[in-house]
Formats: structure tokens, C-alpha cells, sequence
């Protein structure tokens, strides 16, 4: 009979994981919102302590008792808290010390869930957002709501303001029936952590920079509640008030006097100094910062958000001064922000701006002020040139500027690089360039610009939930690309464009939408980077559509109208901007419909991808063009793990982010251009609709009539010869680029080719030129036409739409795959880079692409000759590779310049090496650079040309593994001959020459620094490459040296990102050194790169990106020495290897393996997040990392104190004294025993024993269930008081098996058929159970017939033991106790409990657990050992039973011991015994052996087939005839020898003499385990 499986969980049966589920918030709105807010602030630099007041003004909107307020990181003085003058009852608790780890508890790394959970109230919550249109006059949110205040009656404000003084008297709203309309709530505070909101910088004894500090900001609330006591709400908007003390000077700010008044204060100091300390006050911080006079004189300032209403100097301390700021419109939190130190002061708008310009803005005219540390105000001129002729842009074309003025601020170790705020703007002091770095002056001007343009979308009108923040920063993104069109042309508008298109085509899968991107902002940089790079695009597309639509000027007026609606209305709402109002807007603008659109691009995820085929008809002068949608097959297709991408797949993967449901097709326009014969382009704008194909089919007409100009090359060099416009046939002359080296001796000079003759006849018989899909830039996608490789170089060179030839270049890119290099295609890309007129980043393109063609077979190292030409064409003197003093004037030839040596660093050769004309051609540009006539510094290209000499160096892996491959030498090679060449000694030779010109330079940098260290970070970058390749020893130190907190932050972070990249976390003692370093430097941008490296070092461990699966194969050595290698281990391995780089789940596996061990990882990455310089939000990722490497242990040890008790002893006594001394002690006894209820012992596994006599049992620590198809069995019968449980089972005999004694717990095979038996009939007979319903409610009848036995089975004759029907064995407690009733697997009744379906069927009990064998031998066991054993057990009478006499057994009506017996068969019966026992055809029937009375008895269930699985008074038995186990049965399976028989006989049975005594056999060995038979009767019967 197969054995049941217990069921498990549907989730468990089909493997999936579980859904995350994020914490949920259910806190409803408070119905309270906030009119306005003063704080005051004073900020002591020496102790880096802050600490003030916030009075906030709160107007209920129903009735209510109590306000939230939010407070982190705060010290607050409940006591101290007022409401409108009055003391009230208040409470608070700092959420973020749920952070800290408590004194009692003791757990490590591998503990994260625990300490996850504790920190729960810091971790992101789902909340039913209320949208910022709702807040206006409605509600709040509070974030945590740590501060509770009880408000006070409305008798006891008035009572409490009518007296008080009018400078006492708070804001007081009384309504006109008598009740208070606003409370002012005056909450004072102290900062004892400051990480979270500010940081100082300078302001430690090793920081040498000047000393200020700034707030910070987050995208989530949490950090605003942390400088002051707010309501941490975006949705929650009101006007504010902010006074700032701070030291006057920088001298004042260190307690540092000039010299000529040191002698004045030290009078003044040693009072100070000798002032008591209050109880609990820390002692104060003693600054050791050592100022120059110079600097002691610096004037401070400070710099916030709003416009200044006041500068006072402090009434008590002449050192301090009071600077007051005021914002009119209402802000939140979030976009208030303030910077103090000795900043300098640049007046933007006067020095950049012309009268022109001021006299045509009027009123309009917006000041723009920079502020800077000292020294720097000539980096910020140079720096923000741009802002000046942006926000002038912007007022002219979209409107006026929201507020009153615009500020600049540059502080250090700002995180991101700009942090746009109310009317001022906090930007790293990494953006500022000097004049003579022009490299990056685009993308500097391009982050400034988008944090003025997030002054009129993003604070002054914000999102109304967060699936519009993506619409506010498109619109910001949008207002700054318009600007950079204007500043920078058309062209690299255009370019920026596409190349963003492209981007977005290639990691838009499986990427959630621009609706719910919104909500996962928290997790990291990461989605903030992805929303920037999609919505500007969706929302240039959708300018784009609405442009063609008539007397449509796109979203520009659009925009417009919404800027002066939120300037002149005044209204909250028009402050607010939705999708759908937005939409709507531009519906009406553009008289179309957007359903279709804001489906497709905002509501789901993903690009489309086309494939054109198209196909010329003559007969019907058409052109066939079918458009098909492939984005399905990018979904679909595994995504290969990057390391860079490691970190967001985990924080996605944890945070249950969701990828958007993808678009199966994307409807809309298309426009096709297509230039026909006479070069004229004719436009067609077909609609691109949907269908079940996911493909369209249209018929595109043909327009030309002339005949199509000839483009040989005869033809172009008449027409260059003649210089007409025309000829005899009247075609005009196209425009052309690339043009150049026209001639014969150029052509040949060059090594140029010309298209081949057949290629030639091919175009004269093409009835177009090429065809330009979505010639309008209207979609977001990847297009894929079959047109010919001519036609894409016609349009690169006849097209002047600069995204027209970018996609000619990336045709070219994606071409190699398929033809390989080509010398035409050299010539074309060569001819690209030579000609000036393209844009200049196209000719990068050329330039890129150049190296794949610059092989030594078949084109012969064409590409390499190009590039090496057009540089000494350049740069060079004429005929030499002496390079010209640098010139950088024009800065298209210098990216030019620039971009050569890094192509030339990317050629191999046949031997996976670098060519050495090109390396060393490489090294002599930078010997031999010359830069004393230049203007600008050319700093950033020495840095290009380091890395390009490291580049060269490194060898390609897989043409020197095909090159070693290639080069064994046999038996046909003279030996002679290979060992009388000589090794070439000029690459070890040049190897030296680069690392000795690196370290020149490395040492330049340290008596001449370069700019922002370049050169230092450059060539720690090229060690770093050269030691990875393995071209020079590892060596870690170098990189540790730049590690100190004096470096440049950039230094200190290329060094950690150099160390990891060389695989030192590898190495635990690195490991740990690291993490000391993300938790302890000051910098939290230096912190931030450090842990996103230590994030990419780990993704590279968890895809194997530095292990070969080769290595990991096993590898056997034959006998003859040579190694065999194993096809099927290395098959393996490259499968588990293919797995890891593919599958997030197993690349995780893969980590966890290598780091869950590590118990010096987990106690270094334990203690990083007890660091008090970390943030929550550091923290917190932190414990995601924990999560990543380490198994979670659920357990978690706790450690407290014993308690104390004092003794005292009296010592000497005196006549007017006595010495009494006391002393404590630890108690570590109980002063009086408790009684303790003892531990219940653990219970045994149960297990399940199927005794089959013919062939096998099973033996399982899994009770087994029964399977579906059975009803359910009845229920059990409690046994009677008197019968005992537990036996001493003894070893029978059973001759007719014949067995040797096997070993312990080793299963043996089944026993061969004596030859006088019969063979075994193969049929066995299905039985079904009985239900339990059904035997209660009536008597058991039994079945008049049975199935006939299925031929091909074997027959079973079993005793099988399954909860509840079976009888479970459990092993014996030491101590016997009366057991409590258990519901399975004991005979007391328990309730009826239907079986589970099982996952899979089995035949034995094969589940998840482990399962064990059990074979009982009972064939060497004597009669006189079994009585001695029963005499052991209880001092009972032995019972002897016969195995003929089951019939009398069956119809007793004891339920106590039927309910608890054991039936089984004999080996043989007799042909005309009717009561079903079965016997053997030869042999006499053997005797039972004798046992104590206690032991109950068990009937085999095939014995008695026919009748009830419980005896039941009334119920009747009936033979079956096809009862197996008859005459022909086989010898049943033997059994250990170390088990005992289970015993045969009844409790209550009278003794039956045996008629033949059982042979002796040696006693029994002492010491076995005794069992606790549980019994439950058969289940054989057949329901009536």
C-alpha cells in the first residue's frame, strides 16, 4: 500500500517566493494644518551643537484634543513645551533610537531580521497618500508624529493671553463663536545628533578646510524633522520665519581672538572655564583648530532660503550675530535649507549681465548672487556664466521668476551634486572649474541650469501625489534642455537626444513606469537616475506630436500658462500640478486625443522596438513597407547581471518593486522620409496601429520622374572638375559630406577604396536613395530596416539631420557583427573624422568605431593606418610623429585630439596584444606633449593619454587563448629550431617605459597638485588596470596611501574603488579596513561612492566575473601524465557560471555561500552600523547589505545584569563615632527557591514502521497521511486504564524465513522463495477506507465483494502503522509517565480531520524529511527470553496466542484492546478455515511466541481484508476469496536482528498452549531501546 505524503503550501509545491510585503501605516490624517512657522536657530561651530526653538502656528479644521508633531535626533525638555502661552501635558520619543542597540542584547550580523524589525519604524511604510491638494486647508501627514501635545481649553488661552504682555502674546485665531481657531505651539530643542540633518565641515582638529556647515536633504521626508521640530509633510505647505545666530567671525566661531585681544579674554575664560557643569551636561568639546590672523578676520554668513529681512548683532554676546530670512508663499520643510560660514559674496547678475539685457527684463530682472568659500569666487564667475542667460531665457519665455531673488551657495561634501531649495540653490563645490578646464563646462552648466529651472517646477509648483513627481521633473528637465538648445545649437540638442533614446531603448526592460517610480525614490539614486533620463524624453516626444497638430506650438505655452496662472492667481491649487490636469491641458492644445499616449508612456513601462522590411514594387510604382513590433522578444530574453547594476536589482528584488506591465504595441504616427531618384525627400505619415500581429502593412506612393543621378566617381569628379551646378542632363548637384581625399594620389596616399562595380550597378538600380524612418524624432525606440550598407552611407554623408547620421554610425556599429572588417567601411569612417563640417561628436563616433577595423587579416591593418594619419594630419608636424605645441582654441579638434589615443589603446593584434607602432606612438605624445604656448591646461588630456598607455598593455584574453591554442609545436618542428629563437624583449621593455612615465607623473602631483588631483586619480586608475591584467605584482599599499582623510575626496575614492577592483575583498583584514572607512569618514559623499563600491565589488563575487569555470572543473591526471579533462564537470560548471550571471536568486546563492561564514565580516559589519557618524538612511542600507550576505538566525541571545544587594559591616567604634562600611555584591542565587513548573520533554520524532512479510517495510520520521483517493478512518477507541502501552519487544522466530543477522539500521534485501512454495500471485487488491462519519453513525457491514486484483502489481501482505489508522512506535521516555491524551497518533478519540490532498504521489514515505528503514528479525528469538522480557517490564502473566486464532480476536468485544492491538497473520491456515487467516500450503502452523499480558496485539490488516478496521459488537467477518497471501504467497522479507517482534497477544486473552514449541534461540542483548506502541486498527474493510 503506497504510503501518503503530508501536504504542503501551494507557494512550497510550485517554489515561488512569497510577495515582500512592506510595513503598512495605517496612521489616518491629522485634522489639523500649519499656518506658519518660526524657528530660531544658534550654531556653535567649536562643540557642533545646534540648538533653538520652533513655534509653529496650528489650525485645527475639526474637533481635536491633541497634535503630532515630527522631531528626530532631538533632545526636547517636555516641560518646556507651551501651547499659546499655556503649559501643557506633552510626550516625545526619538523614532531613531529604535537605531541603537540595546545594553541587554547580544547579536551579530546574522541577526539583520531582528534588528530589521526593529527598526521598523525608521524603514519606508506603505500609507494611503493624501494628495497636496487635499492638505490646503484640510490635513496633515506628520511622518512619525514622536512629539504628542495635549491642546489646552479654550477658557484657559484666553484666560492665560489676556494678561500676559504684548510682547508675550502668542498668535491667538478666536472664532466668532468662541471657539480657538489656531494654537501657537513653542517646542524648544537640541540637536545631539546632527548627521542626519546638517554637516560640519572643518570644524575637527585633522580638517583643514575652511569651517561651515549646511542642511541636508533627502527625496523622502525624515530629514527636515531633524534640524527642527516640523510637520514632515511635502504635502504640507505654509509661509516661514527662520533666525539664524551664529559667530561673527571665523575667529569667533573657534573662541580664537586675534592677537592684540587675547589678553582682554583671558579673564573672560578662565570664568567661563570654571563655571559648573549642570547635571548630565557633557563636558565641552576643546577645539584644537590652530587659525591663521588672515583667517580669524573672515566674516560669516549665512546663506538660506527666502529673502533676508534682518541682520542684527546679538544682544548678549557681541561675537554672535542674528540674520533673519522670511518666505511669504507657502513652502514644506523639505525645500527649507540654510548654509553658515566665511562665505564669499560674487554678484552674479551685475558682473555677467548687460545693460541690454537688464534694460529689455524691466522689473523682471531677477538677481542671482554666489556664494563660495574664500579663494574660489573667480572658480564661481568662470563656473556660473550660464545662470545669468538661463534664468533670462526662462523669465522671457516661460515667465517670471517665483520669488524675489536666486542664491548660489558652494559648500563640501555635499552628497549630490545640486540641492535645489526655495529661492537658493546648495551645490557641490566639485562643479567649480577654473577658466583654463573647459572639458567639462557643458555638463557643469546643464546640472546648475536644471536646479534654477526646479524653482519654478518642483518648489514653486509642486507634484500633487507621487505619481506626478515624474511630470515636475520632466518639466524642470524640459525647461533645461530648451535652454541648452539655444546655448549649444541644434546639433547637440539633437545628438543628446538620441544618445538618451538609445540608453532608455536598452535598460527600459522590466523597469517600473513613470507612474510608480514615484514610490520606490527612496531606495537610492538609482530610480531618481532612471525618472531623469525618461521623462524629459516622453515629454520631448509628446512636444513633438503636438508641434504637427495646426496652431499648436507644443507644451511650451502650455507651461507657460501654468507659471503665470501660479504667479498672479495666489490660489494653493494652482500651485498644485497633476498627470491629469496636465494632460487635459495639453488635449486642448493640441485637439487630440491622449489616451492612447499616457497609456502607453506614463501608465505602462517599456520601448518599442521595430523591424521595417521594405520592398520597391515597379508595377505599381509603391513602396511595400511592413513595420513589425519586437519588444516582446527584449522582455522575454534573460537580462545578463551587471555588477554596476547589482546593488538596484537587490534593493528592487527586497523592496518588492515590481517591473511595469509592458506595452505589447505602441500606437501613433510615424513620419517616413523617403529621397528618392532626384534627391528630393518626400514625407509620409503613416499611423502606427494595433494589431494581433503586432505588424502593419501600408503602400507607400513613388513621386520621382526624373532620372536618378549617377554616383560614380567619374561623375563626381566632372562635376568637381567643372564646378556647375548642372549638366547636360539636368541633375543638380547634391550636398555631400565626407567628401574629402578625393583625388587619385590622396586616394592612393591614404589607402582609400571606392565601391566595387557590382556594388555600384547595384545602387544605379535602386529607385531611392534611402529611406529615413521617423524621420520627426517622434518615438522613443530601436529601428531595424533591411536597406542596404550604401544606402545608410548615403545618408550619412547626404543627410544634414545630425540624428540622421548618428543613425548611420550606429548602423555601421551594429554591421561589424555581420561582415567584419571592411576596408570601404574604414575608408568611409576615416573620411568622416578628416571632414570638419560634421558635427564634431559624430566624428568621435568614426573614431570609436575606427579600432574594430585595424586588423591584420584581411584588411591588413587599414584602421590603424587611418587613425595614426589623420593625427600626424592634425596634430603633428608633416612627416614626423612629433606633436605640435597644443592648441585647444578650437575645441572640436580637441576632442578629436583627444579621442585618437584612447582608439589607438584598443587595437589587438592576431596575439591579443597592441600593435607596437600604435603603443608607442601612444607613449611619444605624451614624452613629447607640449602645452607652453596654450592658454587652457591640458591637464584632463594627460590624464586620457595615461590611461590610454594602460589600456595598451592589456592583452586580450581570447585571442591569446586562440593564439596558445595555435602554437603548440609536434613532432614536424625541428626542436632545434624552437629553441633557437630569441623572446622578444621589447614588450617587457616598453611595460618598464609606461610604469616609470606613470609614476612620474604620480609624483608630479605631489609638489605640483593638479587640478582637483587629476593626475594622481588618473594614474591610480592606471595601476589599478595594469594589476587586474596582471601585468604588474598586486599591490595593495599603494592604494592604502591615498586612503588619509587629508586627500581629495575624488583620491580617496578612486583608491577604495582601485582596491576592490583588484579583488581585495578577498582578503578579511581589507575587508574590515574598509567598512571602518564607510563608517567613519566625515564626508557622507566619500562614505556614499565607498559603499557603491563595496556594492559593485560584492555584485562582481556574486556573477563570478573574475572565476573561469574551467578552473573549478575537476581535472583527474591519466597515467601517462597528461590531464583529462572532465566534459561533464567543465559542462557544469559553465552551466552554474552562465546561471550566476544571469539569475539574481543564484548569483545571491553563489554571495552567500562564500559570506555567511565569515565571522570577521559580520562582526566588521556589525559594528559600521553602530557608528554615530553614519545617517539612518546609511544604516539602513547597511542592514540590506547584511541581509545579502548572511543567512538570517531568528534566535537572539539576551544578556542582563544580576542584581545587587548592599552588606554593611561595622568596623572600629569609638565614643563619639563608629566606621561602618558597606559593600555590594551580585546576587547570583535566589534568596528562596520558587517552584517552577518543569519543562514538558521534548517529544520523539514519530515514526512510522510498514511491516510487509513478503516483501519490504519503510520506516519514517514523517507520520505518513492518508492519499486522496481514500475516505478518511474512523476514529480511534480509547484503550481501557489497565493496558499498558509500552513493551519490550523480544526477538521471535519465524523458520520459514530464512536470513543472516544483518547490521544495525541497514536495510538487506528481501528473502529468496524456498522452492516449495508457490510463486506469489502479482495481483494485490485495492481496499478502500472507511470514513469516520460513517462508522459513527452506524454499524460497519461488510462489503459483498471487492475489486479483482490488477494483474503486474505485487502482492503485499503488510503491517502498516499511519496516524490515525496505524499504529505509531515512539521510542520510550525515561521516565514513564501517564501522557496527557494526544490527537494523533495515540488512541485516545480525537476529532475527525479530513486529509490534505498530498503534493505528489509516492510509494513510501519520500517527503522532505529524512526517512529511515526499520527491519524487524524475528527469527533467532526464544520463547523463555521473550518471558523474561515481559517478566521485566511488568510482572504479568505471559500470554502464548495462536496464529489460527485471529477469528476469536477479531470478534472480541474489548474496545479498549482492539482499539490498541496489533493484529497480524500467521505464515499459514488452513483451506477450509473461514475466518480469513492465511496459510501456507506446505509446513505446519507456527506457535505465537509468549509475551507479558500488557502487550497488546496486532492484526494484519490482509488477514482479516474483508472485515472493519475497528471491531465493533454486531459486526460481522467474511472470507474473501480473493484474499492474497494464499497457498502461493512468497516468503515474507526478513528482518533485523536488532529490532524486536512486535508481540502478538491481547491483554486480556487467556494463554493458548502452543502446540509446537519454537526452537531457542540466545538471548537477547540488554540495553535496546523499548518502544511506545501506539495502535490504531486496520483499515481494510470495504464501507457498506
Amino acid at each position: 500500500m503506497p504510503s501518503a505524503v503530508e501536504p504542503e503550501s501551494a507557494a512550497a509545491a510550485a517554489g515561488d517566493t512569497p510577495p515582500v510585503e512592506l510595513p503598512v501605516d495605517d496612521t489616518p490624517p491629522r485634522p489639523y494644518v500649519v499656518l506658519n512657522q518660526n524657528v530660531d536657530i544658534e550654531i556653535d561651530f567649536a562643540q557642533q551643537r545646534v540648538h533653538g526653538r520652533s513655534d509653529i502656528l496650528i489650525a485645527p479644521t475639526a474637533d481635536v484634543s491633541e497634535v503630532f508633531i515630527d522631531a528626530r535626533q532631538c533632545d526636547i525638555d517636555v516641560t518646556q513645551i507651551t501651547v499659546s502661552n499655556c503649559e501643557v501635558e506633552a510626550s516625545y520619543h526619538d523614532p531613531c533610537e529604535w537605531a541603537d542597540t540595546p545594553e541587554n542584547y547580544e547579536w551579530t550580523a546574522s541577526q539583520w531580521g531582528i534588528r530589521k524589525h526593529r527598526m521598523e519604524p525608521l524603514l519606508h511604510h506603505r500609507r494611503k497618500e493624501v494628495s497636496a491638494l487635499d492638505h490646503d486647508l484640510k490635513c496633515c501627514t506628520p511622518l512619525n508624529g514622536s512629539i504628542k501635545v495635549k491642546l489646552p481649553s479654550v477658557d484657559e488661552v484666553v484666560q492665560k493671553n489676556r494678561n500676559a504682555q504684548r510682547s508675550d502674546q502668542q498668535d491667538v485665531l478666536l472664532n466668532s463663536d468662541g471657539t480657538v481657531g489656531g494654537y501657537r505651539i513653542r517646542i524648544p530643542f537640541k540637536l545631539k545628533n546632527v548627521s542626519d540633518g546638517l554637516q560640519f565641515v572643518g570644524c575637527d582638529e585633522a580638517d583643514i578646510r575652511y569651517a561651515h556647515v549646511y542642511t541636508r536633504h533627502s527625496v523622502e521626508p525624515g530629514t527636515a524633522s531633524a534640524i527642527f521640530p516640523c510637520i514632515d509633510d511635502p504635502g504640507s505647505r505654509n509661509s516661514w520665519k527662520i533666525s539664524i545666530t551664529f559667530p561673527r567671525t571665523l575667529g569667533d566661531a573657534f573662541h580664537q581672538p586675534l592677537a592684540t585681544q587675547q589678553q582682554q579674554t583671558k579673564s573672560s575664560d578662565a570664568k567661563s572655564d570654571s563655571r559648573k557643569r549642570k547635571n548630565g551636561e557633557d563636558e565641552p568639546k576643546r577645539s584644537e583648530i590652530v587659525l591663521m590672523e588672515d583667517d580669524k578676520m573672515l566674516e560669516m554668513t549665512a546663506v538660506c532660503s527666502g529673502y533676508l529681512t534682518g541682520e542684527v548683532v546679538h544682544r548678549e554676546d557681541e561675537t554672535k550675530k542674528t540674520m533673519t530670512f522670511e518666505i511669504d508663499r507657502n513652502k514644506a520643510a523639505k525645500h527649507i535649507g540654510f548654509a553658515v560660514g566665511p562665505f564669499e559674496h560674487v554678484d552674479l547678475w551685475l558682473e555677467l549681465r548687460s545693460e541690454e539685457d537688464d534694460t529689455k527684463l524691466g522689473v523682471n530682472a531677477v538677481k542671482v548672487h554666489g556664494y563660495c568659500l574664500p579663494r574660489r569666487a573667480d572658480e564661481v564667475r568662470n563656473t556660473c556664466g550660464a545662470l545669468i542667460p538661463a534664468i533670462d531665457h526662462f523669465v522671457l519665455t516661460f515667465g517670471r521668476y517665483p520669488f524675489e531673488s536666486y542664491k548660489v551657495c558652494f559648500v563640501d561634501d555635499m552628497v549630490e551634486d545640486t540641492i535645489p531649495l526655495c529661492a537658493f540653490s546648495l551645490c557641490s563645490t566639485r562643479l567649480l572649474v577654473p577658466d583654463d578646464i573647459t572639458d567639462y563646462e557643458v555638463e557643469t552648466a546643464r546640472k546648475l541650469v536644471y536646479s534654477l529651472a526646479c524653482q519654478w517646477f518642483g518648489v514653486n509648483i509642486v507634484p500633487n501625489t507621487k505619481g506626478d513627481i515624474w511630470l515636475v521633473v520632466g518639466i524642470a528637465w524640459f525647461l533645461t534642455e530648451h535652454f541648452m538648445k539655444a546655448l549649444c545649437g541644434n546639433n547637440e540638442f539633437r545628438f543628446r537626444m538620441k544618445t538618451m533614446s538609445d540608453r532608455l531603448v536598452e535598460i527600459d526592460i522590466k523597469r517600473p513606469s513613470l507612474q510608480d517610480i514615484g514610490e520606490h525614490l527612496y531606495l537610492g539614486s538609482f530610480e531618481t537616475d532612471f525618472m531623469n533620463l525618461k521623462a524629459p524624453l516622453v515629454l520631448f516626444i509628446l512636444d513633438r506630436r503636438l508641434s504637427k497638430s495646426s496652431s499648436s506650438t507644443g507644451i511650451s505655452k502650455i507651461i507657460s500658462r501654468m507659471v503665470s496662472k501660479a504667479n498672479t492667481s495666489g490660489q494653493a491649487s494652482d500651485e498644485v500640478l497633476g498627470s491629469d490636469a496636465f494632460r487635459r491641458a495639453c488635449e486642448k492644445a493640441g485637439n487630440t486625443r491622449l489616451e492612447h499616449f499616457w497609456n502607453q508612456w506614463v501608465i505602462m513601462s517599456g520601448c518599442p522596438r521595430f523591424d521595417v522590411y521594405q520592398r520597391f514594387n515597379k508595377k505599381r510604382l509603391c513602396v511595400e513597407m511592413t513595420i513589425r513590433q519586437t519588444q516582446d522578444i527584449a522582455y522575454i530574453k534573460a537580462r545578463p547581471l551587471d555588477k554596476n547594476d547589482f546593488w538596484r536589482d537587490v534593493m528592487e528584488e527586497n523592496h518588492a518593486v515590481y517591473a511595469g506591465e509592458p506595452q505589447q504595441a505602441f500606437t501613433g504616427p510615424m513620419t517616413i522620409r523617403i529621397h528618392e531618384a532626384d534627391g528630393t525627400p518626400y514625407e509620409h505619415i503613416v499611423e502606427i496601429r494595433e494589431d494581433a500581429g503586432r505588424s502593419v502593412k501600408f503602400e507607400i506612393p513613388y513621386n520621382t520622374k526624373y532620372k536618378r543621378l549617377k554616383r560614380n566617381r567619374r561623375q563626381r569628379e566632372r562635376a568637381m572638375a567643372s564646378n556647375a551646378k548642372g549638366n547636360e542632363d539636368g541633375q543638380r548637384e547634391l550636398y555631400y559630406l565626407g567628401d574629402v581625399m578625393q583625388q587619385a594620389d590622396e586616394m592612393e596616399e591614404w589607402d582609400f577604396r571606392d565601391w566595387d562595380e557590382e556594388t555600384e550597378a547595384k545602387m544605379d538600380q535602386e529607385s531611392y536613395e534611402w529611406i529615413r524612418m521617423d524621420a520627426d524624432f517622434e518615438w522613443i525606440c530601436e529601428m531595424t530596416t533591411n536597406l542596404p550598407a550604401y544606402m545608410y552611407a548615403s545618408q550619412l554623408q547626404q543627410d544634414r539631420d545630425i540624428v540622421a547620421q548618428q543613425d548611420s554610425m550606429l548602423f555601421l556599429h551594429r554591421s561589424y557583427t555581420k561582415t567584419g572588417p571592411h576596408p570601404l567601411v574604414s575608408t568611409i569612417l576615416a573620411r568622416t573624422l578628416l571632414d570638419i563640417r560634421y558635427y564634431y561628436k559624430i566624428r568621435l563616433m568614426a573614431a570609436d568605431e575606427l579600432p574594430r577595423h585595424a586588423v591584420h587579416e584581411p584588411v591588413n591593418w587599414i584602421g590603424l593606418r587611418h587613425l595614426l594619419k589623420i593625427y600626424r594630419h592634425f596634430f603633428c608636424q608633416p612627416g614626423t610623429d612629433i606633436p605640435l605645441p597644443n592648441d585647444f582654441s578650437d575645441r572640436r579638434q580637441y576632442w578629436v585630439q583627444r579621442t585618437i589615443p584612447e582608439a589607438l589603446s584598443r587595437i589587438r593584434g592576431e596575439d591579443g596584444r597592441c600593435p607596437k607602432d600604435a603603443r608607442r606612438f601612444i607613449l611619444g605624445l605624451l614624452q613629447l606633449n607640449d602645452n607652453t604656448s596654450n592658454i587652457y591646461s591640458d591637464q584632463p588630456y594627460i590624464c586620457t593619454l595615461i590611461r590610454s598607455l594602460a589600456l595598451c598593455l592589456v592583452p586580450d584574453e581570447k585571442k591569446s587563448k586562440q593564439q596558445k591554442t595555435m602554437s603548440f609545436a609536434f613532432d614536424d618542428v625541428d626542436e632545434d629550431e624552437v629553441m633557437g629563437e630569441a623572446p622578444d624583449s621589447e614588450p617587457d621593455e616598453f611595460r618598464d617605459l609606461v610604469v616609470e612615465e606613470i609614476e612620474r607623473f604620480r609624483r608630479m602631483d605631489e609638489y605640483s597638485p593638479s587640478w582637483q588631483n587629476c593626475f594622481t586619480t588618473a594614474t591610480l586608475e592606471a595601476y589599478c588596470i595594469l594589476m587586474k591584467a596582471e601585468i604588474i605584482p598586486k599591490n595593495a599599499s599603494l592604494f592604502v596611501e591615498y586612503l588619509q582623510d587629508q586627500n581629495y575626496d575624488l583620491v580617496r575614492i578612486k583608491a577604495c574603488e582601485c582596491l576592490i577592483d583588484v579583488g581585495i575583498l578577498d582578503n578579511p583584514v581589507c575587508v574590515r579596513f574598509i567598512l571602518f572607512l564607510i563608517s567613519t569618514d566625515p564626508s557622507p559623499f566619500v562614505r556614499d561612492r565607498m559603499f557603491k563600491a563595496l556594492c559593485r565589488g560584492f555584485g562582481s563575487i556574486a556573477i563570478g566575473e573574475n572565476e573561469e569555470p574551467e578552473k573549478q572543473a575537476p581535472r583527474q591526471p591519466a597515467e601517462d601524465g597528461l590531464i583529462v579533462e572532465q566534459n561533464d564537470g567543465i559542462i557544469e560548471a559553465r552551466k552554474k557560471a552562465k546561471a550566476r550571471k544571469e539569475d539574481l536568486s543564484v548569483a545571491l546563492a553563489a554571495l552567500r555561500e562564500k559570506t555567511t561564514d565569515d565571522e570577521n565580516l559580520q562582526e566588521a559589519i556589525w559594528n559600521a552600523i553602530d557608528s554615530s557618524v553614519l545617517t539612518i538612511a546609511e544604516r539602513i542600507n547597511i542592514l540590506e547589505l547584511c541581509s545579502v550576505l548572511f543567512e538570517e538566525d531568528q534566535s537572539l541571545l539576551l544578556k542582563f545584569k544580576y542584581p545587587t544587594y548592599w552588606t554593611v559591616e561595622r568596623g572600629e567604634k569609638n565614643r563619639h563615632k563608629c566606621l561602618v562600611t558597606f559593600k555590594r555584591h551580585l546576587r547570583t542565587k535566589p534568596r528562596k527557591p520558587y517552584a517552577t513548573q518543569p519543562p514538558p520533554p521534548k517529544p520523539e520524532p514519530k515514526r512510522t514502521i510498514t511491516l510487509n512479510l513478503n516483501r519490504n517495510m519503510s520506516f519514517s520520521t514523517k507520520a505518513a497521511t492518508p492519499s486522496v483517493a481514500q475516505p478518511p478512518p474512523p476514529p480511534p477507541v480509547a484503550p481501557s486504564a489497565k493496558s499498558s502501552n509500552t513493551v519490550a519487544p523480544p526477538k521471535p522466530t519465524v523458520p520459514s524465513v530464512k536470513q543472516s543477522a544483518p547490521k544495525e539500521k541497514v536495510p538487506l534485501p528481501s528473502a529468496k522463495q524456498p522452492a516449495s512454495q508457490e510463486p506469489k500471485e502479482k495481483s494485490i487488491q485495492k481496499q478502500p477506507k472507511q470514513s469516520a462519519i460513517a462508522t459513527s453513525s452506524r454499524g460497519v457491514t461488510p462489503s459483498g465483494s471487492q475489486e479483482k486484483p490488477k494483474t503486474g502489481e505485487s502482492q503485499r501482505d503488510s503491517i502498516s502503522v499511519q496516524p490515525p489508522m496505524r499504529p505509531t512506535i515512539e521510542l520510550q521516555q525515561p521516565e514513564p509517565k501517564v501522557a496527557a491524551p494526544k490527537t494523533n497518533g495515540s488512541s485516545v478519540q480525537a476529532p475527525t480531520k479530513h486529509p490534505k490532498p498530498p503534493k505528489r504521489a509516492s510509494t513510501e514515505s519520500d517527503g522532505l524529511r529524512h526517512s529511515k528503514i526499520v527491519k524487524l528479525n524475528t527469527s533467532k528469538i526464544s520463547r523463555g527470553e521473550l518471558e523474561k522480557l515481559g517478566k521485566r517490564s511488568k510482572p504479568k502473566l505471559p500470554v502464548t496466542v495462536k496464529f489460527k486464532d485471529w477469528n476469536r480476536l477479531r470478534e472480541r468485544k474489548d474496545d479498549a484492546s482492539q482499539a490498541g492491538s496489533i493484529r497480524a497473520a500467521t505464515k499459514q491456515r488452513k483451506p477450509d478455515d473461514k475466518s480469513g487467516v492465511r496459510n501456507s500450503s506446505t509446513g505446519p502452523t507456527e506457535p505465537a511466541p509468549k509475551v507479558s499480558e500488557s502487550a497488546p496485539i496486532m492484526s494484519s490488516p490482509t488477514a482479516i481484508s474483508s472485515n472493519n478496521a475497528t471491531a465493533i459488537p454486531g459486526s460481522s467477518s467474511q472470507n474473501q476469496s480473493s484474499q492474497p497471501g494464499g497457498s502461493g504467497g512468497k516468503p515474507r522479507k526478513p528482518l533485523p536482528e536488532m529490532r524486536k517482534p512486535l508481540p502478538s497477544a491481547a491483554p486480556n486473552s487467556t494463554p493458548t498452549p502452543s502446540k509446537q514449541p519454537p526452537p531457542t534461540s540466545p538471548s537477547a542483548p540488554k540495553g535496546l531501546p523499548k518502544f511506545k506502541i501506539k495502535l490504531k486498527p486496520s483499515n481494510t474493510g470495504s464501507p457498506s
